[in-house]
Protein backbone atom coordinates (compact mmCIF):
# COMPACT_ATOMS: atom_id res chain seq x y z
CA UNK A 1 0.00 0.00 0.00
CA UNK A 2 2.80 2.49 0.94
CA UNK A 3 3.73 2.53 -2.69
CA UNK A 4 0.82 3.63 -3.75
CA UNK A 5 0.54 6.21 -1.47
CA UNK A 6 2.92 8.79 -0.09
CA UNK A 7 2.09 8.52 3.57
CA UNK A 8 4.44 11.07 4.50
CA UNK A 9 1.89 13.49 3.21
CA UNK A 10 -0.81 15.00 6.41
CA UNK A 11 -3.93 15.19 5.64
CA UNK A 12 -5.38 17.35 8.47
CA UNK A 13 -2.52 18.75 10.58
CA UNK A 14 -3.17 19.92 14.29
CA UNK A 15 -4.87 23.53 13.51
CA UNK A 16 -7.71 21.29 11.78
CA UNK A 17 -6.48 22.70 8.64
CA UNK A 18 -4.81 20.29 5.85
CA UNK A 19 -0.79 19.77 5.68
CA UNK A 20 0.78 22.05 3.16
CA UNK A 21 3.12 19.20 2.27
CA UNK A 22 3.78 18.83 -1.45
CA UNK A 23 3.25 15.73 -3.43
CA UNK A 24 5.93 15.26 -5.72
CA UNK A 25 6.17 14.97 -9.35
CA UNK A 26 2.45 14.98 -10.50
CA UNK A 27 1.12 17.47 -12.71
CA UNK A 28 -1.10 20.49 -12.44
CA UNK A 29 -5.17 20.27 -13.23
CA UNK A 30 -8.01 22.20 -13.46
CA UNK A 31 -10.63 22.04 -11.04
CA UNK A 32 -13.79 22.85 -10.60
CA UNK A 33 -14.90 22.72 -7.03
CA UNK A 34 -19.32 22.34 -6.58
CA UNK A 35 -21.28 21.87 -3.24
CA UNK A 36 -24.65 20.24 -3.18
CA UNK A 37 -25.74 21.67 0.53
CA UNK A 38 -29.12 20.16 0.36
CA UNK A 39 -30.65 17.69 2.10
CA UNK A 40 -33.64 16.14 2.61
CA UNK A 41 -34.62 17.93 5.64
CA UNK A 42 -33.31 21.39 4.74
CA UNK A 43 -30.27 23.40 4.67
CA UNK A 44 -27.08 23.71 6.16
CA UNK A 45 -27.61 21.47 8.71
CA UNK A 46 -26.31 17.94 9.58
CA UNK A 47 -24.43 16.72 6.17
CA UNK A 48 -25.51 19.40 4.43
CA UNK A 49 -22.82 21.30 6.17
CA UNK A 50 -20.17 18.90 4.79
CA UNK A 51 -19.38 20.50 2.16
CA UNK A 52 -18.05 23.42 3.73
CA UNK A 53 -16.66 22.18 6.53
CA UNK A 54 -13.95 20.51 3.91
CA UNK A 55 -13.37 23.94 2.45
CA UNK A 56 -13.12 25.53 5.97
CA UNK A 57 -10.37 22.72 6.25
CA UNK A 58 -8.44 24.58 3.20
CA UNK A 59 -9.29 21.72 0.99
CA UNK A 60 -8.91 24.65 -1.68
CA UNK A 61 -5.52 26.05 -0.31
CA UNK A 62 -4.36 22.77 -0.41
CA UNK A 63 -5.36 22.50 -4.45
CA UNK A 64 -3.82 25.50 -4.91
CA UNK A 65 -0.35 24.70 -2.65
CA UNK A 66 -0.45 21.39 -5.50
CA UNK A 67 -0.38 24.02 -8.35
CA UNK A 68 -3.78 23.18 -9.55
CA UNK A 69 -6.25 25.76 -10.91
CA UNK A 70 -9.13 25.84 -9.00
CA UNK A 71 -13.01 27.35 -10.41
CA UNK A 72 -15.16 28.06 -7.89
CA UNK A 73 -16.31 26.84 -5.24
CA UNK A 74 -19.63 27.10 -7.06
CA UNK A 75 -22.81 26.39 -4.77
CA UNK A 76 -25.97 24.84 -6.09
CA UNK A 77 -29.08 27.09 -4.83
CA UNK A 78 -32.29 26.59 -5.23
CA UNK A 79 -34.61 29.81 -6.34
CA UNK A 80 -36.95 31.52 -4.00
CA UNK A 81 -39.67 29.01 -5.83
CA UNK A 82 -37.74 25.97 -5.91
CA UNK A 83 -37.23 26.22 -2.50
CA UNK A 84 -41.07 26.90 -1.43
CA UNK A 85 -41.83 23.70 -3.94
CA UNK A 86 -43.76 20.82 -2.47
CA UNK A 87 -41.81 17.65 -1.12
CA UNK A 88 -38.54 17.40 -0.20
CA UNK A 89 -37.69 14.83 -2.65
CA UNK A 90 -38.88 17.00 -5.52
CA UNK A 91 -36.35 19.83 -4.20
CA UNK A 92 -33.86 17.21 -4.41
CA UNK A 93 -34.43 16.87 -8.25
CA UNK A 94 -34.44 20.50 -8.78
CA UNK A 95 -31.22 20.49 -6.58
CA UNK A 96 -29.52 18.16 -8.77
CA UNK A 97 -30.91 19.14 -11.88
CA UNK A 98 -28.53 22.92 -10.70
CA UNK A 99 -26.10 20.13 -9.96
CA UNK A 100 -25.95 18.91 -13.36
CA UNK A 101 -26.04 22.37 -15.14
CA UNK A 102 -23.05 22.87 -12.80
CA UNK A 103 -20.65 19.75 -14.04
CA UNK A 104 -21.95 20.23 -17.54
CA UNK A 105 -20.35 23.76 -18.08
CA UNK A 106 -17.41 22.61 -15.84
CA UNK A 107 -16.71 19.77 -18.29
CA UNK A 108 -17.33 21.81 -21.10
CA UNK A 109 -14.90 24.29 -19.81
CA UNK A 110 -12.45 21.50 -19.64
CA UNK A 111 -12.25 21.72 -15.94
CA UNK A 112 -12.51 18.42 -13.76
CA UNK A 113 -15.53 18.52 -11.50
CA UNK A 114 -14.73 18.05 -8.16
CA UNK A 115 -17.78 17.35 -6.38
CA UNK A 116 -18.42 18.10 -2.34
CA UNK A 117 -22.19 16.80 -1.64
CA UNK A 118 -24.39 16.57 1.03
CA UNK A 119 -25.59 13.32 0.76
CA UNK A 120 -25.16 10.40 -1.85
CA UNK A 121 -28.14 11.18 -4.13
CA UNK A 122 -25.99 14.11 -5.68
CA UNK A 123 -24.35 11.34 -7.59
CA UNK A 124 -27.81 11.37 -9.77
CA UNK A 125 -27.00 15.40 -11.26
CA UNK A 126 -23.41 14.51 -10.90
CA UNK A 127 -24.13 11.54 -13.89
CA UNK A 128 -26.85 13.99 -15.61
CA UNK A 129 -24.22 16.99 -16.05
CA UNK A 130 -21.69 13.95 -17.07
CA UNK A 131 -24.07 13.20 -19.96
CA UNK A 132 -24.59 16.91 -21.02
CA UNK A 133 -22.18 17.12 -24.11
CA UNK A 134 -22.44 18.51 -27.50
CA UNK A 135 -23.12 14.82 -29.45
CA UNK A 136 -25.69 13.32 -30.90
CA UNK A 137 -26.15 10.36 -28.23
CA UNK A 138 -25.14 10.94 -25.24
CA UNK A 139 -21.89 9.09 -23.58
CA UNK A 140 -22.07 5.95 -21.89
CA UNK A 141 -21.03 6.64 -18.42
CA UNK A 142 -19.72 4.17 -15.50
CA UNK A 143 -20.13 4.52 -11.90
CA UNK A 144 -17.84 3.40 -9.11
CA UNK A 145 -19.44 3.13 -6.00
CA UNK A 146 -17.27 3.19 -3.24
CA UNK A 147 -19.63 2.60 0.30
CA UNK A 148 -20.26 0.68 2.94
CA UNK A 149 -23.69 0.26 1.88
CA UNK A 150 -25.04 -0.61 -2.19
CA UNK A 151 -27.67 2.13 -1.96
CA UNK A 152 -29.83 -0.21 -4.52
CA UNK A 153 -32.44 -0.19 -2.63
CA UNK A 154 -35.93 1.08 -4.34
CA UNK A 155 -39.49 2.09 -2.69
CA UNK A 156 -40.48 -1.38 -3.04
CA UNK A 157 -37.27 -3.08 -0.73
CA UNK A 158 -36.45 -0.61 1.72
CA UNK A 159 -36.89 -1.53 4.87
CA UNK A 160 -36.04 2.29 6.30
CA UNK A 161 -37.56 4.23 3.22
CA UNK A 162 -34.73 6.66 2.73
CA UNK A 163 -34.08 8.52 -0.54
CA UNK A 164 -29.98 8.16 0.74
CA UNK A 165 -30.44 4.47 0.44
CA UNK A 166 -31.81 4.45 -3.23
CA UNK A 167 -28.97 6.46 -5.38
CA UNK A 168 -27.76 3.87 -7.57
CA UNK A 169 -31.18 2.58 -8.14
CA UNK A 170 -32.56 5.82 -9.60
CA UNK A 171 -29.58 6.19 -12.09
CA UNK A 172 -29.93 2.80 -12.74
CA UNK A 173 -33.48 3.18 -14.04
CA UNK A 174 -35.06 1.18 -11.46
CA UNK A 175 -37.31 3.49 -9.43
CA UNK A 176 -37.70 7.07 -9.36
CA UNK A 177 -37.89 7.95 -12.96
CA UNK A 178 -39.24 11.54 -12.65
CA UNK A 179 -36.93 12.32 -10.18
CA UNK A 180 -34.38 11.06 -12.01
CA UNK A 181 -35.67 13.05 -15.44
CA UNK A 182 -36.00 15.70 -12.86
CA UNK A 183 -32.13 15.93 -12.48
CA UNK A 184 -32.38 15.57 -16.43
CA UNK A 185 -30.35 12.07 -16.06
CA UNK A 186 -32.24 10.18 -19.84
CA UNK A 187 -31.35 7.37 -20.40
CA UNK A 188 -30.74 5.70 -16.95
CA UNK A 189 -27.28 4.10 -16.92
CA UNK A 190 -26.71 0.25 -17.23
CA UNK A 191 -26.62 -1.45 -13.84
CA UNK A 192 -23.57 -3.36 -15.98
CA UNK A 193 -21.81 -0.21 -15.89
CA UNK A 194 -21.90 -0.29 -11.97
CA UNK A 195 -18.97 -1.52 -9.79
CA UNK A 196 -19.44 -1.33 -6.28
CA UNK A 197 -16.38 -1.02 -4.01
CA UNK A 198 -16.12 -1.71 -0.30
CA UNK A 199 -20.06 -2.28 0.25
CA UNK A 200 -20.55 -4.56 2.85
CA UNK A 201 -23.93 -3.83 4.71
CA UNK A 202 -27.11 -4.63 2.62
CA UNK A 203 -30.64 -5.37 2.90
CA UNK A 204 -32.08 -9.11 2.15
CA UNK A 205 -33.60 -8.06 -1.31
CA UNK A 206 -31.31 -4.78 -2.05
CA UNK A 207 -28.87 -7.93 -2.03
CA UNK A 208 -31.28 -10.09 -3.89
CA UNK A 209 -31.06 -7.02 -6.68
CA UNK A 210 -27.45 -6.24 -6.75
CA UNK A 211 -27.05 -10.56 -7.73
CA UNK A 212 -30.10 -10.01 -10.13
CA UNK A 213 -28.35 -7.57 -11.89
CA UNK A 214 -24.95 -8.69 -11.74
CA UNK A 215 -23.63 -5.52 -9.96
CA UNK A 216 -19.91 -6.27 -9.69
CA UNK A 217 -18.88 -5.34 -6.02
CA UNK A 218 -14.63 -5.33 -5.09
CA UNK A 219 -14.48 -6.42 -1.58
CA UNK A 220 -12.59 -4.52 1.15
CA UNK A 221 -10.09 -7.55 0.89
CA UNK A 222 -9.06 -6.71 -2.26
CA UNK A 223 -8.56 -3.05 -0.81
CA UNK A 224 -5.98 -4.49 1.20
CA UNK A 225 -3.91 -6.70 -0.88
CA UNK A 226 -3.20 -5.24 -3.87
CA UNK A 227 -6.00 -4.00 -6.01
CA UNK A 228 -6.09 -6.41 -8.04
CA UNK A 229 -10.20 -6.86 -8.69
CA UNK A 230 -10.51 -3.25 -8.63
CA UNK A 231 -7.68 -2.79 -11.57
CA UNK A 232 -9.73 -5.19 -13.18
CA UNK A 233 -12.74 -3.51 -13.02
CA UNK A 234 -11.72 -0.19 -13.79
CA UNK A 235 -10.03 -1.79 -16.99
CA UNK A 236 -13.69 -3.78 -17.96
CA UNK A 237 -15.55 -0.25 -17.66
CA UNK A 238 -12.66 1.74 -19.87
CA UNK A 239 -13.00 -0.58 -22.29
CA UNK A 240 -17.08 -0.85 -21.90
CA UNK A 241 -17.59 3.34 -21.32
CA UNK A 242 -17.55 6.87 -22.19
CA UNK A 243 -17.06 8.11 -18.94
CA UNK A 244 -16.36 7.31 -15.15
CA UNK A 245 -17.75 8.83 -11.67
CA UNK A 246 -15.97 7.62 -8.94
CA UNK A 247 -18.49 8.45 -6.09
CA UNK A 248 -17.27 8.24 -2.45
CA UNK A 249 -19.55 8.10 0.55
CA UNK A 250 -17.44 8.45 3.94
CA UNK A 251 -18.66 5.76 5.78
CA UNK A 252 -17.15 3.32 3.51
CA UNK A 253 -13.86 3.19 5.58
CA UNK A 254 -13.65 1.08 8.11
CA UNK A 255 -16.04 1.98 11.53
CA UNK A 256 -12.42 2.37 13.64
CA UNK A 257 -12.00 5.47 11.10
CA UNK A 258 -15.46 7.26 11.08
CA UNK A 259 -16.29 6.55 14.74
CA UNK A 260 -18.70 9.16 15.17
CA UNK A 261 -20.53 8.33 11.45
CA UNK A 262 -24.14 6.87 12.47
CA UNK A 263 -24.21 4.45 9.57
CA UNK A 264 -20.43 3.59 9.77
CA UNK A 265 -20.10 -0.39 9.40
CA UNK A 266 -17.12 -2.39 10.47
CA UNK A 267 -14.97 -4.43 8.41
CA UNK A 268 -13.98 -1.55 5.84
CA UNK A 269 -10.72 -0.37 4.40
CA UNK A 270 -8.24 2.31 6.42
CA UNK A 271 -8.00 6.10 5.02
CA UNK A 272 -4.53 5.36 3.80
CA UNK A 273 -5.61 2.08 2.31
CA UNK A 274 -8.81 3.57 0.22
CA UNK A 275 -6.60 6.51 -0.46
CA UNK A 276 -3.90 4.27 -2.39
CA UNK A 277 -7.09 2.58 -3.74
CA UNK A 278 -8.59 5.79 -5.22
CA UNK A 279 -4.76 6.98 -6.44
CA UNK A 280 -4.94 3.27 -8.58
CA UNK A 281 -8.91 4.39 -9.99
CA UNK A 282 -8.70 7.64 -10.16
CA UNK A 283 -5.63 7.34 -12.78
CA UNK A 284 -7.37 5.92 -15.14
CA UNK A 285 -8.03 8.34 -18.17
CA UNK A 286 -11.64 7.79 -18.59
CA UNK A 287 -12.50 9.09 -14.99
CA UNK A 288 -13.96 12.40 -15.41
CA UNK A 289 -15.76 13.37 -11.83
CA UNK A 290 -15.42 12.32 -8.32
CA UNK A 291 -17.31 13.08 -5.84
CA UNK A 292 -17.42 13.06 -1.49
CA UNK A 293 -20.19 12.24 0.49
CA UNK A 294 -22.16 12.37 4.08
CA UNK A 295 -19.51 14.34 6.42
CA UNK A 296 -21.15 15.57 9.19
CA UNK A 297 -19.13 17.88 10.94
CA UNK A 298 -21.62 18.38 13.74
CA UNK A 299 -21.25 14.86 14.84
CA UNK A 300 -17.28 15.13 13.56
CA UNK A 301 -15.93 16.04 17.53
CA UNK A 302 -12.95 15.32 17.25
CA UNK A 303 -12.16 15.93 13.74
CA UNK A 304 -11.71 12.25 12.86
CA UNK A 305 -14.15 12.38 9.80
CA UNK A 306 -12.42 15.13 8.12
CA UNK A 307 -9.56 13.97 8.28
CA UNK A 308 -10.02 10.96 6.48
CA UNK A 309 -11.72 12.59 4.46
CA UNK A 310 -9.23 14.33 3.48
CA UNK A 311 -6.54 11.75 3.30
CA UNK A 312 -8.94 9.92 0.71
CA UNK A 313 -9.45 13.01 -1.57
CA UNK A 314 -5.66 13.33 -1.22
CA UNK A 315 -4.97 9.61 -3.07
CA UNK A 316 -7.85 10.00 -5.65
CA UNK A 317 -6.04 13.93 -6.65
CA UNK A 318 -3.09 12.15 -6.56
CA UNK A 319 -4.27 9.66 -9.04
CA UNK A 320 -5.63 12.17 -10.85
CA UNK A 321 -2.87 14.58 -11.09
CA UNK A 322 -0.25 11.74 -11.76
CA UNK A 323 -1.95 10.67 -15.18
CA UNK A 324 -1.90 14.61 -16.10
CA UNK A 325 1.90 14.48 -15.52
CA UNK A 326 2.22 11.38 -17.72
CA UNK A 327 2.61 12.34 -21.60
CA UNK A 328 -0.32 11.69 -23.52
CA UNK A 329 -0.50 8.72 -26.72
CA UNK A 330 -1.33 9.37 -29.98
Amino acid sequence: IARCFDQTTGAVAATGRISSTRWSSLGSMKISMITLPYHVDGWDAGTEAGPAALLDAGLMDWLLEQDHEIAGPHHVQLTPEEDQVYGAWNRIGLANAHLARLVGEARRARYFPLILESNCYAAVGVLAGLQKNDATAPPRIGLVWIDAHGDFNTPETTPSGMLSGMPVAIVTGLCLHGLRRQAGLDPAISPRDVVMVGVRATDPLEQESIERYAIEVVPTADIRSGCDRLRAAMSRLSDSVDLIYIHFDIDALDASEVASMWLSEPDGPLRTELAAALQIAAAYPKVAAFGIADINPAEDVEGQMLESAMTVIQGAIAGLAGREARPQSG
